[in-house]
């Protein structure tokens, strides 16, 4: 990888690379009237493949506004519909292949089983001061971040990441963007003594919500009940799901 070039997710899913005159193409789409914003969020779900037998289903004990499943070679996020009272839910058409699951409550809770790799006990808190720096850098059109989890694996760090845009936005017209907006993304980042690369980011969700000054983040919960979920060929039934310790 050259200069500051890297992998960010295309309309159609898939990671892409991006260099510094297309990064600021993004920030002129962001920045576009408020439609544009709303769109961004069906370019990053995968549609379902129709030849694939496989799928993933399960029930929620709360209610839920979204549910997603990403492979874990983090090319292909999938979103899927939600029933029963928004607690149950059904992926369908999903490829051969292990796969995470990302559950965002109507609770304003974020559960997930993200394959990440190890805690990150070894590294120096001047590594992890570098860590986040590179993340707050790699988009500043987000005025607000959150690092939920870091697992760290082969010189390379994965982190699940929030980000929120609750500060001013004018549209081209010069009007003021009435909206918050807010993203979660996996990030990943190689490695050099205690600074880090940027590799790629792949995005999982990115949704607009009504202005709130100081935005709360998302309450954070992982569960490696919800990670490394084997499709092969029918629909997986997991049952109802536990809620993490603390929830």
């Amino acid at each position: 990888m050259k200069g500051d070039a890297q992998r960010t997710p295309g309309r159609d899913g898939a990671p892409r690379r991006r260099d510094g005159a297309s990064a600021l193409c993004i920030l002129l789409l962001f920045l576009s009237p408020v439609a544009s914003l709303w769109a961004q969020a069906g370019y990053i779900y995968t549609q379902p493949d129709p030849a694939a037998p496989g799928g993933i289903e399960g029930n929620s004990p709360v209610s839920l506004a979204h549910v997603i499943t990403i492979d874990q070679a983090r090319s292909n996020v999938y979103s899927a519909p939600l029933a029963g009272d928004a607690k149950a839910f059904r992926f369908e058409h999903l490829p051969v292949g292990k796969y995470d699951l990302i559950l965002v409550t109507r609770g304003h809770a974020v559960i997930e089983g993200l394959s990440l790799g190890e805690p990150p006990s070894a590294l120096t808190p001047v590594s992890l001061q570098n860590l986040e720096k590179r993340i707050a850098l790699a988009d500043s059109f987000f005025n607000r971040r959150v690092m939920h989890r870091i697992g760290v694996e082969d010189g390379r760090a994965l982190v699940f990441v929030e980000r929120i845009r609750d500060s001013p936005t004018l549209k081209q017209s010069g009007e003021k963007l009435e909206a918050n907006l807010r993203r979660l993304e996996v990030i990943e980042l190689a490695q050099a003594a205690d600074d880090w690369q940027m590799v790629s980011t792949r995005h999982i969700y990115r949704e607009g919500e009504e202005i709130e000054a100081n935005t709360p983040f998302f309450r954070h919960f992982h569960s490696a009940e919800l990670g490394n979920i084997r499709v092969v060929d029918s629909v997986k039934h997991l049952g109802p799901i536990a809620l993490p310790a603390g929830f």
